[in-house]
């Protein structure tokens, strides 16, 4: 295990974060001190691989620019970051055996993750079911002081590779077999770098599937098939707040790619905000990060094209809740600029039938148009054209293989604006 003797010292001293009704994120937090040496299972030697535990949690916390706020300024948010990783201690401990612990930070790259603590095992649990309790707070609390670190920590390098965190903590839970592994990732998901990059994803119409196939680090991230995985902070950039549709597209793709990868209880991995306000501050300056690029409306516009992939599922006309949410994040900047929508045009690529495709692009025309009269825009006409009117070409290599890149850009939705 990496050893931080400057950074950890506070947690070997044992110093633990706290606030008048229970731990609290960076700022506005009261300091108090434990007994020396409250925390020195954090400096124990490491499990080494291969060790068999009860519970193996891995969490992993953003210290890139989008989430953290400027030095000196703070932002709200209704997680409380220190909260969040005591409670995930907290659950460890309870069970019996070896429990694991390892807690990294990361930004822009998969090769500067910042390990605290690396495969660090609770100290076991004694007394009664009361002491226990206070055991697993203290615990708890240990870690927390970690989360205070992460604002004074900057990160070597600029943007946000929330995969590549992923793909490490997959690697560091399928080092050691355990009953029960867990990851917990703070962040706000807006990716910006690696094999996710949020803003080629709506630039390109990549679905959760198809970026994961493309994903460098897709065999760490193939480990997590099965584990519990829960993403805390999702939307909170430290900037401006997201809109409400952008805030729901971002969570509904982080939950379509958890179904992609597999986890344990996908439609419960994007934690769900708490009612209570906690500051984050920063204490460091940080790299900016790119802004993502959320789909827009130039003004003057005739048109608008979306990607099917973004919109539907494989060979379905369903609208799904990721391509709801990008409809309303168009519909919005359309009523802000007073525009109309006269037609939606269904394209598909050129594999399978024509009459097949045909059908499809109507079908999905059709419920585009029933989704956009639900929300104020009637009247609207629904044409298919199937493959007749293709975005790119050559669609097929010379040996009759189809070119994916240029069939994606085929499967689109034409949206006709007036006004």
């Amino acid at each position: 295990m990496a050893e931080h003797p400057a950074r950890w010292r506070v947690a070997a001293a044992g110093l633990i974060i706290v606030a008048a009704a229970g731990l609290t994120g960076c700022g506005g937090v009261t300091v108090i001190q434990d007994p020396p040496g409250a925390c020195p299972w954090t400096t124990q030697p490491a499990a080494p691989p291969g060790t068999a535990a009860q519970s193996d949690t891995v969490i992993m916390i953003d210290i890139s620019a989008s989430f953290w706020p400027k030095s000196g300024q703070t932002v709200q948010q209704p997680d409380g970051l220190a909260q969040l990783v005591a409670s995930e201690v907290e659950t460890a401990f309870v069970n019996p055996g070896t429990r694991l612990v390892s807690v990294g930070l990361f930004g822009g790259s998969s090769t500067t993750i910042d390990w605290t603590l690396t495969n660090q095992a609770l100290p076991p649990a004694t007394g009664n079911g009361q002491e226990i309790k206070g055991e697993a707070q203290a615990a708890g609390r240990c870690l927390s002081t970690m989360v205070a670190a992460a604002s004074s920590t900057a990160p070597q390098v600029p943007g946000t590779d929330v995969m590549a965190a992923l793909a490490a903590a997959g690697q560091q839970v399928a080092g050691n077999p355990a009953v029960r592994d867990h990851v917990a990732l703070i962040t706000d998901g807006l990716s910006n770098t690696g094999c996710l990059s949020l803003s080629k994803v709506i630039s390109q119409g990549q679905n959760a599937s198809s970026v994961l196939a493309d994903c460098p680090e897709r065999a760490g991230l193939a480990a997590l098939r099965g584990v519990g995985l829960q993403l805390f902070g999702v939307g909170l950039q430290a900037a401006d707040p997201l809109t409400s549709a952008e805030q729901a597209w971002v969570e509904n793709y982080w939950k379509n790619l958890c179904v992609a990868v597999g986890v344990a209880s996908p439609a419960s991995c994007v934690a769900p905000a708490q009612t209570r306000d906690y500051p984050r501050t920063s204490a460091v300056s940080r790299p900016g990060d790119p802004a993502i690029a959320f789909p827009a409306v130039r003004s003057g516009a005739g048109s608008v094209q979306v990607p099917a992939d973004l919109l539907f599922a494989f060979n379905s006309a369903t609208l799904n809740a990721t391509g709801q949410s990008y409809l309303d994040i168009l519909l919005a900047q359309l009523r802000a600029q007073g525009r109309s929508i006269t037609k939606v045009i269904g394209h598909t690529d050129a594999v399978g039938t024509q009459a097949y495709n045909l059908g499809l692009s109507q079908r999905r025309a059709g419920a585009v148009v029933a989704y956009l009269a639900g929300h104020g825009f009637s009247g609207v006409a629904a044409v298919g054209v199937g493959e007749a009117d293709p975005a790119c070409a050559p669609q097929y290599t010379p040996a009759g293989a189809p070119i994916e890149s240029c069939m994606a850009q085929d499967r689109r939705v034409q949206i006709l604006l007036g006004g």
